[in-house]
């Protein structure tokens, strides 16, 4: 019986011999690993069929193009979702603009006004700058996916491949204790990066 490789492993036997036949099977079985989970996400944020099936395809294409310089800073599923949720918002920004483009606009009553967006931009980039300096890479994709992506905990768990017996529960109250506390230290001026 075969042993089954790490995705980690995967990518070293692949990044050994790019242009040669392990490497070649090495990304294949890489890609067919991850193609239905892909398509999963993709579908998960743009909610068209067809429309995710080819972001699904441009996904593979790039993630392929790039495994030769992949460095190991990250988890390979973790690198891919970041791949894929890119290249998702990246469409879905351009379909908003080009909607916007053909829309008429008109004020809406009760709309936040310059400074309440400004306000709540700066909150938001205050709450990612804690994530990026106290949080380990594992607990702010586990945060972003609940709290940003909307996803249930559940999902995350089976996403991010966690099989302790409380999943992504466990991760998410360590990232928010974590964040928590930050923002204590922070409001009594301690620490202040």
């Amino acid at each position: 019986m075969e042993e089954i490789r790490s995705d980690e492993q995967l990518v070293r036997d692949l990044q050994a011999d790019p242009d040669g036949p392990a490497g070649r099977r090495a990304a294949s079985e890489l890609l067919k690993r991850w193609r239905s989970r892909v398509f999963a996400w993709c579908y998960h944020l743009v909610r068209e069929r067809e429309r995710s099936m080819e972001l699904a395809q441009d996904c593979l294409v790039s993630i392929h193009r790039a495994l030769p310089a992949f460095e190991a800073r990250a988890q390979v599923g973790s690198w891919i979702y970041t791949v894929v949720r890119n290249r998702c918002l990246s469409e879905l920004r351009r379909r908003r603009i080009e909607r916007l483009d053909d829309e008429v606009h008109e004020p809406v009553d009760g709309a936040p006004g310059p400074d309440e967006a400004w306000q709540w931009k700066s909150s938001q980039e205050q709450v990612l700058q804690l994530m990026r300096a106290h949080l380990d890479e594992r607990e702010r994709l586990a945060l972003w996916l609940r709290a940003y992506e909307e996803l249930p905990v559940e999902r995350i768990t089976e996403l991010m491949g966690l099989d302790s017996a409380s999943g992504a529960r466990g991760l998410l109250q360590t990232a928010r204790r974590k964040l928590k506390a930050a923002l204590q230290r922070r409001a009594n001026g301690e620490g202040l990066r």
